[in-house]
């Protein structure tokens, strides 16, 4: 990370916590010998030798320059070399991998610079160098299959370059790699949505690059993305991310300490308070020392004090347009509503897109609605994702999805064959010898509208089902650990809404869920108290399982559903 301007003073509760975390780390190494490390592990292998070294340089470690550390970081070293493969690279699950080496070497130039300044690890420092000069030619002409992995090899090349003496020797293939443009959408989210990957790799990336390449136009879309994550950052310290295309779009919420060195470090050169409490609230979760602590101890004004915020959590409502993505936070409560679907588009569920069926989340404090998801009985297409977040006249946001499958009349004449050999075809749904696209189809259509009204204490759903006759199960899962009221068990574990109301306490947090039109049962045969993942995945016997509480409410297309979510205290005496 490169170094903030000169803060006024040292944070010392920040740094005392991570040479803590890093002690306790260290601690478990020297146990354990460190050497429990397979043939691939060169990422983890560079890891503990980075934390080994900080701990040794570092002046506040209980490991200060203990005699023991050395000896380590020397075997880890070795198996590092031995690791790299003769082209320089490094094998992963991708094998001879560009970008999981450059992954490497950006703790590697990190951690040699820092042995570097030790004497007793000059030996290390030396055979570390070696190692990451065998890696720049195959780095210099070497291809990446991510958006983000064009930044991380940027970085590895720029951090070479400085490790080397050699900047200008990388600056030509970094800006090849720049000239592409940094992919940051109107929106502020990078075009992977992923907090997981902006975290971890964009920001800091373009951060190295802007800095020991004299980029400071770099510093723009790492400010804009982490302004853009403000909203999407809730009480628990993680990050919103079902709005993402990577993999951190099946959980809810992502753990945001890969951001909060870049917090700090923008909060300290502009005196921003908003990123300053971003900071705090991140560092109040917890603090991984063996990745933050090498960073601050290379560049110290990392480690300032923050300037004043308001200290009060995000309120407010935001709308990321570009990535479909929607929130409302007012005291405690919070509501996430998602229409930035790409399987509508593509058509398929494909690693790189964003294809979770989530299209709400709710909380009142500790009472957490993780999910919300609709499926229909409609030829196996799976459950409602829309691609679109739009308002209405009213102001609410508007979630649309448009369904269509049919039946195929005959041939015409001219396309008839009478050998009965046509064209593997793809009907949308599956592949048969049938030349779909030269038949007259019968459609059958349903349309699926939500609309959600944003409200301080909650939010109001209207969902609207034209069409076809069939039958749909909303799915709610709740985050274990409360209390549920008004739902019975199912046979798959889950329970379906018996009366009007349902109620989830946790503590003195309640969410209260009102079906408006009175009680809906389980339905019956044509009325499952399930949720259908669709074809795509049982065609592989695959899962899309929610977990946690999950309660369902079903019924019967075409019709109007009504809902009422609201947060609130909870009554204990009911």
């Amino acid at each position: 990370m490169p170094a903030a301007p000169v803060a006024p003073a040292d944070d010392t509760a920040f740094t005392a916590a991570l040479v803590a975390d890093l002690d306790h780390r260290v601690r478990g190494l020297l146990a354990a010998g460190a050497t429990d490390l397979g043939p691939l592990a060169h990422r983890e292998t560079t890891a503990r030798l980075k934390g080994l070294v900080t701990a040794y340089s570092h002046p506040r470690s209980a490991h200060h320059h203990d005699d023991r550390l050395p000896v380590l970081a020397a075997r880890l070293g070795t198996l590092l070399a031995a690791a790299q493969t003769p082209s320089g690279l490094f094998d992963s699950t991708n094998l001879a991998s560009p970008p999981d080496t450059a992954f490497t070497v950006n703790d590697l130039c990190l951690t040699a610079e820092l042995a570097g300044r030790e004497p007793a690890l000059a030996d290390l420092a030396a055979g570390l160098r070696a190692v990451a000069g065998r890696t720049l030619p195959p780095l210099l002409t070497g291809g990446v299959h991510t958006p983000n992995h064009r930044w991380e090899l940027s970085s590895a090349l720029a951090r070479l370059g400085a490790l080397l003496g050699a900047p200008e020797a990388v600056r030509g293939r970094v800006e090849e790699w720049l000239a592409e443009g940094v992919d940051l959408q109107e929106d502020g989210m990078y075009s992977e949505r992923s907090p997981l990957y902006a975290g971890a790799v964009t920001s800091p990336s373009l951060l190295v690059i802007a800095d020991l390449l004299d980029r400071p136009d770099l510093l723009d879309p790492v400010r804009r993305n982490l302004e853009a994550f403000l909203p999407l950052l809730d009480e628990d310290g993680a990050l919103e991310s079902v709005h993402s295309r990577r993999q951190d779009q099946h959980t809810a919420g992502h753990p945001g300490a890969g951001l909060l060195l870049a917090y700090r470090r923008f909060a300290l050169a502009e005196d921003r308070g908003d990123l300053a409490d971003a900071a705090r609230l991140l560092q109040s979760r917890g603090l991984d020392g063996r990745s933050v602590l090498p960073e601050v101890l290379a560049h110290p004004a990392l480690g300032g004090v923050l300037p004043a915020g308001t200290g009060r959590a995000w309120a407010g409502e935001a709308v990321l347009a570009a990535s479909g993505l929607a929130v409302h936070a007012a005291g405690r409560t919070r509501t996430v509503v998602s229409g930035g679907s790409d399987q509508p588009a593509v058509g398929t569920i494909r690693s790189g897109t964003a294809n979770t069926a989530t299209f709400l989340r709710f909380r009142h404090g500790a009472a957490v609605l993780e999910s919300v998801r609709l499926s229909t009985a409609f030829f196996g297409l799976g459950p409602f994702r829309s691609a679109t977040l739009e308002r209405d006249d009213d102001g609410a946001l508007v979630l649309r999805q448009e369904l269509r499958a049919g039946y195929y009349q005959p041939l015409p004449a001219a396309d008839r064959d009478p050998t009965g050999t046509y064209p593997l075809g793809d009907e949308g749904r599956f592949h048969a010898a049938m030349a779909f696209e030269r038949r007259a189809v019968d459609p059958v259509e349903l349309t699926t509208t939500v609309r959600v009204a944003l409200l301080d204490d909650g939010a109001d759903l209207t969902v609207e089902l034209a069409g076809a006759a069939t039958s749909y199960a909303l799915e709610l899962s709740f985050r274990p650990g409360g209390v549920l009221s008004g739902a019975d068990p199912v046979a798959d574990g889950g329970r379906v809404l018996t009366g009007p109301e349902l109620r989830y306490a946790v503590g003195e947090d309640e969410v209260v869920l009102t079906r408006e039109g009175g009680a809906v049962g389980a339905g019956g045969e044509h009325q499952p108290a399930r949720y259908d993942g669709g074809e795509q995945y049982d065609y592989l016997q695959g899962s899309h399982a929610a977990g946690g509480e999950r309660v369902y409410l079903t019924g019967r297309t075409p019709g109007v559903l009504r809902l009422r979510l609201r947060g609130g205290r909870a009554a204990h005496d009911r």
